[in-house]
């Protein structure tokens, strides 16, 4: 295994957010600084990549159980790999203890754990650890009695400490259709390794970025995962699918917490590598899949990957045939940032209209700018035609510390989706931003969500909207129900606050057609701490890259399920004596 070559010190520009059109003063114009090896690198990273390269990733890495954390070190600190490995900092849970129960109250019509949640992750109270920023999907009613197939997938730091998952992410599904509005997870998995396509008999793991996607396609009904991957030559995404069948399977898929030989099992053969590199970093993914049935491209998945490179980082696009089974069902990679820097991206397809099939593509630029790109579709293994970038926003108003908790940094990261109107489509992007300009004493005294929207692929002239009040809202997530035609915004909130230091998760929804916000919904009724996990230092991961949301439905009023993942910390753990709180990974569901 060869030494990962330290990054040179990259000349790239600023690479800063999409932001409203707001003007502050200079000194509020930044995100999160890079850490180590990216600390030259001005273009923003995930929250993820940002922590492994940071003095405390590299610690958790060097005490880390994981094997795993060896391809890491030669990536962020190659400095470290000699002293790999050190005594693990974190005593497991006893052997045979069981999962945590949760008590929730009763159904009602507004959701489920409407109190705080419902914790998905099966993990023991004693000496926990943290999990944080699941994404969410379904298949909508799946199961008996109308019940959904639901997964999360997530960051789990399990993974890191006890080597309890062979990846740092895990997938929690839920698959019992005697659970009225679900009960929680029924099983939970890592993702599996998946061979080092460059050879050298190794393998890669997943090191967080997930991303999850639902493929109700009869005739491949399956699930979707994507994430970052590493070992101690290769960087790239994985890209994996599993069968739906597989994960309603209590014999393929066994109730639990699944060994690494059950989820190997579970979690099947169809896993691939998307833009390997052994000199390029693959940062968080954005993946979308075309939610057709027919005509050019009808069920491709579309995977999105910023490439942190020697001179600038560039945006990546490789379409994938819905049922691929080796790299050659997908297209090489493209560059869409063209001679600019870019990161952070978020994708969608269209879904009708004269326009079906056609790739929305957001990112953001080294001049305060927010871009968007349309691509035609050819057809994976072919790669899609993309236009020239577009300007969504030129804002220099956000700030990295959009809540008043002192020390959680918040990547502001713009999302999009494509709704199918009459004779066309609106997209909508959104992302929060600092609306109040004061002085507060931490970071941004009041961050609120703004929404773009336009209706034309090759000349877009966006409109800002805004949603907030006295609170903080941030890190905001779309999702787009073609049943209904609507659109939900859901995103943290501190209304239930006078702080603004505790959370909830709120919603705002975009009626068939209409490009204003409805009324701010909040979902559950107790609001939990935004520090993260009491018994982990400097946050760890914070809140992960935004909130998970899906929604799928019919037609008629009351059909519509919206799902909404999000770190909570809610859940009281025990360390020894010591009571403490911890980050779960929860979910929320209403119906509408």
């Amino acid at each position: 295994m060869r030494a990962r070559p330290t990054l040179p010190t990259l000349v790239v520009l600023t690479l800063l957010a999409v932001c409203a059109t707001q003007v502050v003063a200079q000194e509020l114009k930044h995100y999160p600084p890079n850490t180590g090896v990216f600390k030259d690198v001005q273009a923003p990273l995930s929250p993820t990549m940002r922590f492994w390269a940071s003095d405390r990733g590299k610690e958790v890495l060097l005490h880390s159980s994981n094997p795993a954390a060896l391809g890491l070190l030669h990536w962020f600190h190659p400095e470290a790999v000699s002293q790999y490995p050190q005594e693990p900092l974190r005593k497991a849970a006893p052997v045979g203890a069981a999962a945590h129960v949760v008590s929730r109250p009763p159904v009602t019509t507004t959701g489920c754990g409407t109190t705080t949640g419902t914790v998905m992750n099966l993990e023991s109270p004693v000496n926990a650890v943290g999990q944080y920023g699941p994404l969410v999907d379904f298949i909508l009613s799946e199961l008996g009695s109308g019940e959904d197939l639901v997964a999360e997938f997530g960051l789990d730091i399990r993974g890191v400490y006890y080597g309890i998952f062979d990846s740092y992410d895990a997938m929690y599904v839920h698959r019992d259709a005697t659970q009225p509005c679900y009960g929680g997870t029924d099983f939970e998995m890592g993702n599996p390794p998946i061979s080092d396509p460059f050879g050298g008999g190794l393998e890669m793991t997943g090191a967080g970025g997930g991303r999850i996607l639902a493929d109700p396609n009869p005739a491949h009904k399956q699930f979707i995962l994507a994430d970052m991957r590493f070992d101690g030559q290769t960087s790239g995404i994985a890209l994996r699918r599993i069968a739906a069948s597989n994960l309603e399977s209590t014999t393929t898929c066994p109730a639990g917490t699944l060994t690494l030989a059950q989820e190997a099992t579970c979690a099947g053969t169809n896993g691939i590598i998307v833009f390997a590199s052994e000199d390029n970093a693959s940062d968080a993914p954005a993946i979308a899949q075309d939610p057709r049935t027919s005509g050019t491209g009808a069920g491709d998945i579309y995977v999105i990957s910023p490439s942190v490179r020697d001179l600038r980082t560039v945006i990546l696009i490789s379409a994938c045939k819905a049922t691929f089974a080796s790299i050659s069902d997908c297209s090489s990679p493209a560059i869409l940032s063209g001679s600019t820097s870019g990161a952070l991206p978020s994708v969608t397809v269209v879904g009708g209209g004269p326009n079906a099939g056609a790739v929305a593509i957001t990112y953001v630029t080294s001049d305060y700018e927010g871009k968007f790109i349309s691509c035609t579709p050819n057809g994976a293994p072919n790669p899609p035609t993309c236009s020239s970038s577009h300007t969504i926003a030129t804002d220099t108003n956000f700030f990295a510390e959009l809540t008043d908790n002192p020390g959680l940094e918040i990547t502001t990261w713009p999302q999009i989706v494509a709704r199918t109107d009459s004779g066309g489509q609106t997209l909508f992007v959104t992302w929060s931003d600092c609306k109040a300009t004061g002085t507060g004493l931490y970071g941004c005294p009041q961050a609120e969500i703004v929404v773009a929207t336009d209706t034309s692929l090759t000349s877009p002239a966006w409109t800002l909207h805004h949603i907030y009040g006295a609170e903080d809202r941030f890190s905001p997530n779309l999702a787009y129900d073609p049943g209904q035609g609507i659109v939900t915004v859901a995103y943290y909130d501190t209304v239930g606050d006078a702080y603004k230091n505790r959370k909830q998760m709120a919603v705002n929804q975009f009626a068939p057609g209409s490009t204003t916000p409805g009324s701010t919904v909040v979902l559950n009724t107790t609001y939990d701490s935004l520090q993260g996990d009491g018994t982990e230092f400097g946050f760890e991961f914070g809140l992960g890259d935004f909130v998970g949301v899906a929604a799928h439905g019919g037609s008629a009023s009351g059909s519509s399920r919206v799902y909404v993942g999000f770190t909570s910390n809610a859940r009281p753990g025990t360390y020894g004596s010591i009571t403490n709180t911890q980050a779960d990974n929860d979910i929320l569901r209403a119906t509408y």
